[in-house]
């Protein structure tokens, strides 16, 4: 039922004080003296609230016709709702107290949606992030055009790097019919959009959102803002007339890049960056050689504000006019003249390195790091050293660069993942670690990142032993102790050193470090190594303690029916799922989830065409979802029926989430059965590597239709890796495992699996 809560303010107020508030949310009244004849009379109605002591009895509304079941809801659901709206922070400043009143309110009358006006906001105030989700999206639901609830949500997704959906509901409230579109607010979203556009690469969006910004900074008046909101906007460095202008240029707005330059230039701030802002439009607009004259003019002026930026502009000239040959001298001639320049330095030392004079570049980095440096700095430095393959020296590069600062270790990412392909370099540095360790001189900078490089190379052994040594090193670093081994069990889990990880897990449950919602979370965690441990009664126990502690989270109950399945308990799982679609009967994300898992769960039991039921009763509400479209065409596909029908759906799947191994597995499959062979091997390829470890049905999958492309010998092996996977897995597919052996068996192949190499999962 829709309800709205606007009754004129006296008749309100009347109601929640006098009539509706709950008895559990109210004071028992104090009972008159008997011995007091004014305010006792014989006969007379008990007194039931009184605000002062010459007032009247304030008595109980009785009306005239009785309320029907609907009403009595309504009125009680508005009951709480007012005790909310006297208990929060504009009245008596009680917000837990508030909060609680809220939610009976919506529990109520789920439809409430003034209700949800106050009670998301004061959700994500007190930091129940995930309810305030689930509250948010369900007012949503009910209003998808509330600007105020879509920021919110957008704000939060964009703090936990959801950032597409952030732009979701961003996008959603910019073209909210309520909002004026000639307004400051029209402004303040179309500048988030825009920065989240700009950072996800969406750079034509993005200018298009910046074009709006830069007409309500040119005409102020035609949007409503002040001389103080215009300053306030060119004052933000994420919107002054230079980013303006970088973010137009970008998206390839020439002109209005160009203006919003000049605009730049007119102030002493941005002067000297014109002619730098300038150089970039004409290599864009393909005159190269007036470029680079612009270009020169920022170097002769030696300024330093573009970083690195202004070397590379130099070399993307350089390219354009065919002339790349000439960029480390011309590199070198400003260098002479500007030796103390950093970014420059440091972008010579690089192209240096490119082209190997490995010596020249390492002498420059250490001239320049003998200060203390950047990490970028040290970064540079490893790569040359890693290419030297000095390995003392390379650990003692990248642990000073660790210890920069929290933004060191993204620096130095792209170093890393290039170091973790030479797995013999990596043994060298991880030899240096535990020569260093026995000699007491290991950092701990070092010591964390030699666990996390084993990590990556699969050595289960150095990685726990590295990171024991990382949290015994960790006093007096910004890094907590308990933080590192929470990554340790990670780790583990990734290894799938189950037994492990859970007596890490427990360990951090005892320390007793953790909030309440830590725990929570913690017991998540070991029920998910429990589970993949085949602990099954461990793992429902460990998932139970999370239910306690926080028993409005319905991952969390969902998580319990996902380890029925794994346990093949497929009774348990089913009731389990339906008790969570009872509790949870309006979070449509949830009853859709548990849809899944249903459909799931009787197409393992072998009752197939239930399975398929449950998956069209899902499209008929929704016939964009991405899960129920793979789920239902891989079941067709399976069966060898519906196939072109099911490439469609499948396909509509993979459009949403490229990258998802399940979904890739499906579009390879369905084109197998449509006898679509060399179109099915590349999804089926990268759906093994996408996959968590390989799914041991993917590799079944890949076998067979390389055996159709005749490719026997690769089939066998992608059977034996197939066989591999699932005899790790706990409890094992003994009908999968039964099938691939027979295969094998056909083809002359040992049934047996390969070993796996060492650390491998």
């Amino acid at each position: 039922m829709n309800t709205s809560y606007r009754f004129p303010v006296l008749i309100a107020w009347s109601i929640a004080v006098f009539q509706c508030i709950p008895s559990s949310a109210q004071e028992k009244p104090v009972e008159p003296a008997t011995s007091n004849p004014v305010t006792t009379k014989v006969g007379a109605p008990k007194r039931e609230i009184r605000l002062q002591e010459a007032d009247d009895d304030a008595l109980p509304l009785v009306p005239l016709k009785p309320r029907s079941a609907a009403e009595e809801t309504r009125n009680e659901a508005l009951s709480w709702y007012m005790t909310g709206r006297l208990l929060d922070s504009t009245h008596r400043n009680e917000p837990r107290k508030a909060l609680n009143a809220y939610r009976k309110a919506v529990k109520i009358d789920p439809e409430a949606i003034e209700v949800y006006q106050h009670l998301v906001p004061l959700e994500f105030e007190e930091g129940n992030v995930a309810a305030a989700v689930r509250f948010a999206a369900k007012a949503v639901q009910l209003d998808p055009e509330n600007v105020e609830i879509l920021q919110l949500l957008a704000r939060q997704a964009a703090s936990t790097g959801l950032l597409p959906e952030a732009i979701k509901y961003l996008e959603q409230a910019v073209n909210s019919s309520r909002l004026e579109k000639k307004s400051p607010d029209y402004i303040s979203l179309n500048k988030s959009l825009g920065l989240l556009y700009a950072v996800t690469g969406q750079k034509e969006k993005a200018a298009d959102c910046y074009e709006i910004i830069f007409d309500s900074v040119k005409t102020p008046e035609k949007f409503g803002l002040d001389v103080r909101a215009k300053k306030s906007i060119l004052a933000d460095p994420t919107t002054n007339y230079e980013k303006i202008g970088q973010v137009l240029l970008d998206g390839n707005h020439l002109k209005s890049a160009l203006e919003a330059f000049e605009l730049a230039g007119s102030s002493r701030l941005g002067a000297g960056n014109l002619a730098f802002n300038r150089a970039k439009v004409l290599l864009l607009s393909d005159k190269p050689q007036e470029s680079l004259e612009e270009l020169q003019k920022y170097f002769d002026a030696q300024r330093t504000s573009k970083g690195r930026e202004a070397y590379q502009l130099l070399a993307d000239i350089l390219q354009k006019l065919k002339r790349s040959d000439e960029l480390i001298g011309h590199l070198e001639t400003l260098a002479e003249n500007d030796s103390q320049n950093v970014s420059l330095q440091y972008f010579l030392a690089d192209r240096l390195t490119d082209v190997n004079e490995l010596d020249r570049a390492r002498k420059i980095y250490d001239t320049m790091l003998q200060g203390g440096g950047d990490a970028s700095g040290y970064a540079g430095l490893a790569r040359v050293l890693r290419k030297m393959q000095k390995s003392d020296d390379l650990l003692d590069a990248l642990g000073r660069g660790m210890a920069r600062g929290e933004d060191a270790v993204a620096t130095l990412e792209p170093e890393l993942k290039a170091l973790s392909q030479d797995k013999a370099l990596v043994g060298m540095l991880i030899e240096s670690g535990r020569v260093r360790s026995k000699a007491g001189q290991l950092k701990f900078e070092e010591a964390y990142l030699l666990a996390k490089l084993s990590t990556v190379l699969k050595e289960s052994d150095a990685a726990d032993e590295f990171f024991l040594l990382a949290i015994g090193l960790s006093r007096g670093t910004n890094r907590p102790a308990i933080a590192i081994q929470i990554e340790r069990a990670d780790s583990m889990l990734k290894l799938r050193k189950y037994h492990t990880a859970a007596e890490i897990y427990k360990e951090i449950l005892g320390s007793g470090q953790l909030t309440e919602r830590g725990r929570a979370v913690t017991y998540y965690s070991l029920a998910q190594v429990l589970m993949r441990d085949n602990r099954i009664d461990e793992a429902v126990e460990a998932i139970n303690e999370s239910i306690k502690l926080d028993d409005d989270n319905p991952d969390f109950r969902l998580f319990e029916v996902g380890i029925y399945s794994h346990a093949r308990r497929w009774d348990d799982a089913i009731r389990k799922s339906e008790q969570v679609m009872t509790d949870f009967p309006d979070e449509k994300e949830v009853i859709e989830r548990c849809q899944f898992n249903l459909s799931n769960i009787y197409v393992q039991k072998g009752e197939i065409r239930k399975g398929e039921e449950i998956l069209e009763k899902v499209l008929e509400f929704n016939p964009e979802s991405t899960q129920a479209n793979n789920d239902l065409g891989y079941l067709w596909a399976d069966q060898g029926k519906n196939l072109e029908r099911a490439e469609k759906m499948i396909r509509k799947a993979l459009a949403a989430e490229p990258e998802n191994a399940a979904y890739l597995d499906s579009l390879g499959w369905v084109l197998f059965k449509l006898g679509k062979i060399e179109e099915a091997l590349p999804p089926l390829e990268q759906a093994t590597q996408a996959s968590f470890g390989g799914d041991a049905t993917l590799w079944d999958h890949l076998g067979d239709v390389l055996l159709k492309a005749m490719k026997t010998e690769k089939a066998i092996e992608a059977w034996k890796t197939g066989l591999q996977r699932s005899e790790e897995e706990k409890p094992t597919d003994e009908a999968l495992n039964d099938r691939i052996r027979e295969k094998l068996k056909q083809h002359g192949a040992s049934p047996n699996p390969k070993p796996a190499e060492k650390g491998s999962p």
